[in-house]
Parts: C-alpha cells; structure tokens; sequence
C-alpha cells in the first residue's frame, strides 16, 4: 500500500511540475484526476480549487474540454458547461493555467490506487472532506492538490487550502503522511 501511495504521489506530482507527455486539447475527453469543488451556481472552477461546499465532481467523472484560452479553459461535464479560470495567485507563481488543468484532469484517473487504499481513505475521498488518519495521497484526490502560491511543495508537514477567498483550511500531516489534524 505505501508503494501505491507513493507511484500515486509521483503520478501527482509529475502532473504538478508540468512533465506531463501531453497537453490537454480542445473536444478530448477527460476523467478527473482529483474532486473538483467548482462553485457549482456559477459554473465556476478556481484554479485555487476552493473547498466549497455543497457541491463536488467527483474523482473519475469524465470531462469534455470545450475551448481553451491563455485565462480559462472550458469543459462539460453531466452536460453542464464549466468554466476553470486562472487566478493571479497561480499565476504569480509561475504556474500556467494548463499546468493546473492537467493537475485536474487526464487520460485516467486513479481508481485502482484509490480501490487499493484502506475505509478511512477511501470515505474521504468520496466526500471530498479531509479526515484525521487519511494519507497524504488520500487527500491531494479528496481536495486536489493544494494552491501552488502556499504550497511548493507536496511533501511539506501542512498543505493550506481556502474555502472561498477569505476562509483557509490547514491539513497537517505526521512523519507517516497521515493527517493529524485539520485546522480552520
């Protein structure tokens, strides 16, 4: 389970960094590689990922990309169309609104790794809400990898995510990678 953990984690993180074999292109379809938590009235993704709340798409859903510009990318998915928007903070950061993208969706998602992790991990996941005792690559499906701006890093000891611009949620994990708290 750790090697699975770890060949996911790697998966993520080369997603992360940009080393990705291809670009995603206009009219493919897609399986999401994380849960989205887009605002779901506004039909709006953040490239922040903001944990809101109430509504999800879930890890394994498929996507179709319907355009791509420099600031946004368009996709459907369940037959509603999504907008995923650029934000100044990814930017500032030197992260291009296709390398986000590609942390969200690819060719397949991570089910035989999630199908390999233990109930704790896996209720998570498919609430999309972080729970003391989950791994650490439990929570980069359950909430996506955290905003690029406050975390370089995906082994750093706390990932921070924001609920909506002005609320953070801090997630920190133990030596083992297994969350030990969550902060608000």
């Amino acid at each position: 389970m750790i090697v699975r953990m770890a060949v996911l984690l790697a998966i993520l993180l080369t997603a992360v960094t940009g080393n990705v074999h291809a670009e995603l292109r206009n009219g493919e379809s897609y399986q999401t590689l994380v849960n989205l938590h887009p605002d779901g009235s506004k039909r709006l993704l953040y490239s922040l990922n903001y944990q809101l709340q109430g509504f999800m798409i879930p890890v394994c859903s498929e996507i179709i990309i319907t355009g791509i510009k420099k600031k946004q990318i368009t996709f459907t998915w369940n037959g509603i169309n999504y907008t995923l928007a650029w934000d100044g903070h990814t930017k500032k950061a030197g992260i291009s609104l296709m390398q986000v993208a590609e942390t969200f969706f690819g060719p397949a998602c991570p089910e035989k790794e999630i199908e390999a992790m233990n109930e704790l991990d896996q209720e998570g996941i498919l609430r999309g809400i972080p729970q003391v005792g989950m791994s650490r690559a439990a929570i980069l499906i359950a909430m996506g990898r955290p905003p690029f701006h406050a975390n370089p890093s995906l082994e750093a000891p706390t990932f921070m995510y924001w609920a909506n611009r002005y609320k953070r949620k801090a997630i920190d994990f133990d030596r083992d990678g297994k969350v030990v708290a969550v902060r608000l």
